[in-house]
């Protein structure tokens, strides 16, 4: 059986067996149509049995991050939001864009915003899949997006100029091509100066729903170029992915397919690098393969509602350019109480580079199988609304 049976019938088995929630953002950095600006802080513990002084220590207590974000709204049509993070020794935009409700099924948005590809975001998960750590998941391009709802169908269409930020820079909260100069904790061993440019984005997504579920059945691509800065000459980049999900009541479960390709026009001094890929996110820099095949799942429950749900959350990457399987799984507990959340969950995986450093890249056969437990608080506090607006304009 070829790749790419291989690939398609895991596919068509998890459409088959699979149930999930639609895609969603994390309840804590989720905004109500009236909030209008305010902050959300993060600290956590975190113990990693790869390093030797948190073995020793059992663990420690760490600042993550302090994130201001705003978003306002006029007479219904116009619309913007952004919100920007302050982690220990860098920071970055996560979104920043304004957008306009043309009616009531179609609207767009332009500027830093959300890229329209599979599911946006992994329900339940805080610390993410390979999925996003490839690019192809909760990434935030500039471009416009245009963004249609007509009855139980819902249709993206995008372009992108260029990533967000500079392609030099490795301080991003997404994954994007890195064209900079490996650092001293990055785990590259040549600068491909590559960038990415020119990008088109396609999103179905069929969504019925009854009394007590709702589905979410959809399809993405995309296709772009890669920019080489040394060259000036551009390469491509394709991807595909089929997701498919469904929620009822307190059970959720999620499942994506999906499939990229991307090919390099590299000088040839790097010509024998072009199976793999230079990319950053979270201030580090790593590679991935040229080609792959991921598949993500996750499954959760709400034990009290909202109030708190467990998860569990498997990613595997294979084929294509790899060299070896990468794998994550994730399992957790999170609660709720209106602007607080405290998120437990305990990270485990082979060949990840974002885990734990051990392995030089995804698909990279280093046989590193890491552990890692976190435990994260979250505060949010709505400075701004429109109740507190309206109270004062009558005062």
């Amino acid at each position: 059986m070829t790749t790419l049976n291989k690939f398609l019938l895991l596919v068509a088995v998890g459409l088959l067996i699979s149930i999930d929630i639609s895609a969603q953002h994390r309840p804590i950095d989720a905004l109500k149509k009236t909030d209008r600006f305010g902050f959300t802080t993060m600290f956590y513990y975190s113990y990693r049995n790869w390093g030797d002084g948190s073995r020793k220590t059992k663990g420690s207590l760490r600042f993550d991050s302090f994130r201001i974000w705003a978003q306002t709204d006029i007479d219904k049509k116009f619309f913007g939001a952004v919100q920007y993070r302050f982690y220990e020794g860098w920071s970055t935009p996560l979104y920043l864009y304004v957008g306009y409700n043309i009616n009531e099924q179609n609207k767009i948005q332009l500027g830093q915003t959300w890229v329209p590809f599979g599911i946006d975001y992994q329900p339940f998960d805080d610390w993410g899949n390979i999925t996003y750590y490839v690019g192809l998941q909760d990434d935030y391009d500039y471009g416009a997006v245009w963004t249609g709802t007509y009855g139980q169908f819902e249709l993206n269409a995008a372009f992108f100029k260029n990533q967000q930020l500079s392609s030099s820079s490795p301080m991003r909260y997404d994954t994007d091509i890195y064209s900079g100069d490996p650092g001293s904790d990055d785990l590259i061993t040549t600068s491909k100066l590559n960038q990415e440019i020119n990008q088109v984005n396609f999103r179905f997504a069929f969504k019925p729903s009854g009394d007590n579920w709702k589905m979410n059945l959809g399809a993405s691509a995309l296709i772009g170029g890669l920019f080489n800065q040394e060259t000036q000459q551009s390469g491509s980049r394709y991807a595909a992915a089929l997701h498919y999900g469904i929620d009822i009541d307190f059970f959720h479960y999620n499942i994506q397919g999906t499939w990229y390709n991307y090919s390099q026009k590299l000088p040839a001094t790097v010509e024998n690098s072009n199976d793999f890929i230079n990319v950053s996110s979270w201030n580090f820099a790593y590679e991935i393969p040229a080609k792959a095949n991921i598949l993500t799942t996750s499954a959760a429950f709400d034990i009290i509602g909202e109030k708190l749900t467990i998860h569990a959350n498997y990613s595997y990457l294979w084929g294509g350019t790899s060299m070896a399987a990468s794998q994550l799984f994730t399992c957790g507990a999170r609660t709720l109480w209106d602007s607080f959340e405290v998120f437990a969950e305990a990270y485990y995986g082979v060949n990840d580079p974002q885990l734990s450093g051990n392995a030089s890249g995804y698909g990279r056969n280093a046989n590193s199988y890491d552990l890692r437990v976190d435990v994260r608080f979250f505060y949010k506090l709505k400075i701004v609304s429109e109740e507190t607006i309206e109270r004062y304009k009558k005062n």
